[in-house]
């Protein structure tokens, strides 16, 4: 009687083993499954973070932000510009002298912030090389070595303001969180006209021209201050010197990323925090002596006509002006007299055009 009660209990115990392996192997499989899922998951997750964190760490910038510029005929202002740009935070300057070397180069002014390791320059001498093809040149050479490097011309002082209209320094401003994003960040043109001075002093561009034109069309253009260690082509040949290819994560002066611009423009222009001061022009002598005395650039010869009316819808015209161009070129040019204010001129047209439709109409 206990052997059958016992084999009995060993029948039903087997039954019960054999039911529950059964439930086992069909509700763990699939438990199983989604726990070896996730593990993977997790330790893909962990490894890409890992893996990213050690680039990350691994690339060491020996400086924050460097400026990068080619020039010709700029040992007059080029000490004033790398003073400036050290007082707001800027590191390295990598400088393409492309001077004609019998005539001036950079280094005659400049030894010092070479020997300190400061400047750099790269010798294109009398070359046409475009500033798209240099900076893309720069942008190799040094994107490991510099956390932000600028792209800016030599006429050219960026200026940057809180909140509170407090001027802060290249690291205040592109520390903030909301260029976390950008790759490249976009600063408008803020002209400054001539002051209606005629002559070089000795006094530095910031201390002589000191009138802003905020409603200057030019303001629209844009130059750029690019992230370094991006994997990427930034300034293709023959493209835009003033912007990035569309490849790169573009952002306005604000952070705020531009999906839909038109070239080198951002309008309307942002100048209200942050702007790149233009000097284009300064005064009448140094305007002449920008496009006389450089000579030929990129094997393209200046327009004269053309030349004077740049000049004149940046600056207020004047008879006296005038007749230092003439002096200069040996030629008259009458058709810029008897109007006051050349950007006057283009008003002047349409409301002539306006008040002969109407004319017209009625």
């Amino acid at each position: 009687m206990f052997k059958k009660i016992n084999r009995h209990i060993k029948l039903k115990d087997n039954k019960f083993h054999c039911k529950l392996k059964i439930i086992y192997t069909k509700d763990d499989f699939r438990f199983s499954l989604k726990l070896i899922l996730s593990i993977i998951i997790f330790f893909i997750l962990i490894f890409s973070f890992t893996k990213r964190k050690k680039k990350q760490e691994k690339i060491q910038f020996q400086y924050f932000a460097c400026f990068g510029g080619i020039g010709r005929r700029e040992n007059l202002y080029i000490r004033d510009l790398i003073s400036y740009y050290l007082s707001i935070g800027f590191e390295k300057f990598i400088l393409g002298d492309n001077n004609f070397p019998n005539i001036e180069k950079i280094s005659h002014v400049t030894q010092d912030y070479i020997n300190k390791g400061i400047l750099d320059i790269i010798e294109v001498f009398g070359s046409s090389i475009g500033q798209d093809e240099f900076y893309e040149i720069i942008y190799e050479k040094y994107k490991n070595k510099c956390a932000w490097i600028s792209f800016f011309d030599l006429d050219e002082y960026l200026r940057m303001h809180s909140e509170d209209n407090q001027i802060i320094s290249i690291k205040q401003y592109l520390s903030n969180p909301v260029f976390e994003k950008c790759e490249s960040i976009s600063i408008n043109w803020l002209m400054y006209s001539d002051n209606n001075l005629l002559n070089y002093d000795n006094r530095t561009v910031l201390e002589r021209f000191t009138h802003p034109l905020y409603k200057n069309r030019e303001n629209r253009v844009i130059k750029s201050i690019v992230r370094g260690n991006l994997n990427k082509i930034v300034f293709y040949p023959n493209s835009s010197s003033h912007v990035p290819n569309r490849r790169v994560h573009i952002c306005n002066s604000l952070g705020k990323r531009l999906k839909h611009y038109s070239g080198m423009y951002v309008k309307p222009p942002l100048v209200k925090y942050t702007y790149l001061m233009h000097f284009t022009t300064k005064t009448i002598e140094e305007y002449l002596n920008k496009i006389i005395k450089r000579g030929v650039i990129q094997n393209q010869p200046f327009n004269i006509t053309e030349a004077i009316k740049k000049f004149f819808q940046i600056n207020d015209f004047s008879e006296e002006k005038l007749k230092i161009f003439e002096k200069a070129f040996n030629k008259t040019f009458d058709h810029f007299r008897n109007v006051k204010n050349f950007s006057n001129k283009v008003c002047i047209n349409f409301l002539s055009i306006f008040i002969c439709l109407f004319c017209l109409i009625f």
